[in-house]
């Protein structure tokens, strides 16, 4: 034996004994007892993951992609295109969102109609659970009508996009004007 097993298990005690000497087989369970013999899936939290994502979108770095493609583009017509192509990109993860949402909606009234007549209170849980998911579905619909007037959340994507874009135009013409001036690349 090694000397610190010696020094630490001087009682005795032996940890790597199994105390427990019950098998998993050794359960005998009835599977009439339960409803349905499917192990419980995940509740998808609609709020968190709409949110979430909004979010991620969000805090993409626009103001360097704009500077790359003002330094790399600079032309005005690539500017309105790629601030359509931002406020359609939103739209589309949008519906996608809502999309989803009314598909929880479906599960949970479906779930409702076989708890019905169960539990009062699990009926209840769920149509609170409905309502929030509508009152998401609105603000989320909402935002998609903004971003076609030029608000809501997607104008931060684009203020940021726009800022990067005349940066990066800018140093691309001061750096033309620079090199042109100094002869140095003709």
């Amino acid at each position: 034996m090694n000397w610190l097993t010696k020094l630490f298990n001087r009682s005795g005690n032996n940890h790597n004994q199994v105390t427990d000497h019950r098998n998993a087989d050794d359960i005998n369970v009835l599977e009439d007892l339960f409803i349905n013999n499917k192990a419980p899936e995940a509740d998808s939290l609609l709020t968190t993951t709409s949110e979430g994502s909004l979010k991620a979108y969000l805090e993409q770095d626009f103001c360097r992609k704009g500077y790359e493609d003002g330094y790399n583009g600079h032309s005005f017509e690539l500017l309105k295109n790629k601030i359509l192509s931002i406020k359609a990109d939103f739209r589309y993860n949008l519906g996608l969102k809502i999309d989803l949402a009314r598909q929880d909606i479906l599960k949970l009234q479906n779930h409702r109609t076989n708890m019905e007549g169960m539990s009062e209170r699990l009926v209840m849980q769920i149509d609170n659970q409905v309502t929030a998911i509508n009152f998401n579905i609105t603000e989320l619909e909402a935002e998609i009508a903004l971003s076609t007037i030029d608000s809501g959340h997607v104008m931060i994507a684009i203020h940021q996009y726009r800022d990067g874009y005349l940066r990066g135009a800018e140093a691309y013409q001061e750096e033309k004007l620079i090199a042109g001036s100094t002869g140095l690349f003709n």
